[in-house]
């Protein structure tokens, strides 16, 4: 009896001291991969937006960005999914997911920087849109190119045209106005300057002339004495 028990203990205190497994479907398992998603998504948004500021600062901060979400497709399609793709499948789905980003960049980041860059702002958007749902039907393993002929698609098609036509119309009107204001704040400004050295450069010249007074009268003293 004895004796029987013996190797039952034994597996049972290797048990005990076996490293845990890695839950795919554990809480900071799913938060990091969705965390790497919309990280990856959020810099390329900035990127893509204020690109005409610094194009050597944020070409890097793009690419930084395309690195982090193209990191959280492998950790969420390779590495927390139940069955990894095939190679075929695999090089496909990291490059819709690519695309798939920086339709997402567009969307948010001409959203989120309208008043700032109305007139990149009002193409971005629309092309984003459009971009972010044919990469999302092309990487989805549901989604079939028939999802791209359908009521729906439509839908998408008609929002990103009404998107574009509203904030071609609103940037219009906030170029004009900003315009109009740095002109006339820029031009004015000069003016008034000018004047101020011009009044006094004439100020000195306008105290010299009394001088020549008294040497009218002196010479005009001097003839009616001889006289």
């Amino acid at each position: 009896m004895t004796t029987a028990l013996k190797p039952e203990l034994h597996q049972t205190r290797a048990s005990r001291h076996r490293r845990p497994t890695f839950d795919k479907k554990s809480l900071p398992a799913r938060y990091s991969g969705q965390m790497l998603y919309f990280m990856g998504a959020a810099l390329i948004a900035g990127a893509v937006v204020h690109y005409p500021i610094d194009p050597s600062l944020y070409t890097i901060i793009c690419a930084v960005g395309a690195f982090v979400f193209l990191l959280g497709t492998i950790v969420n399609e390779f590495v927390l999914a139940d069955e990894r793709p095939a190679m075929s499948k695999a090089v496909s789905l990291v490059a819709f997911s690519l695309l798939l980003s920086f339709g997402v960049g567009l969307v948010g980041g001409g959203i989120q920087h309208f008043e700032q860059f109305p007139e990149r702002s009002a193409w971005m958007t629309p092309i984003g849109l459009l971009m972010s749902y044919v990469a999302f039907v092309a990487k989805d393993s549901k989604g079939r190119w028939r999802h791209l002929v359908s009521p729906f698609a439509a839908g998408v098609v008609v929002i990103s045209a009404l998107a574009w036509l509203g904030m071609t119309a609103l940037a219009g009107t906030i170029s004009s106005d900003g315009h109009s204001h740095d002109h006339g704040s820029t031009t004015e400004t000069p003016a008034e300057q000018d004047k101020a050295p011009a009044e006094k450069d004439q100020a000195p010249a306008e105290q010299d002339n009394p001088a020549e007074a008294p040497a009218e009268s002196a010479e005009d003293g001097h003839t009616s004495h001889s006289h």
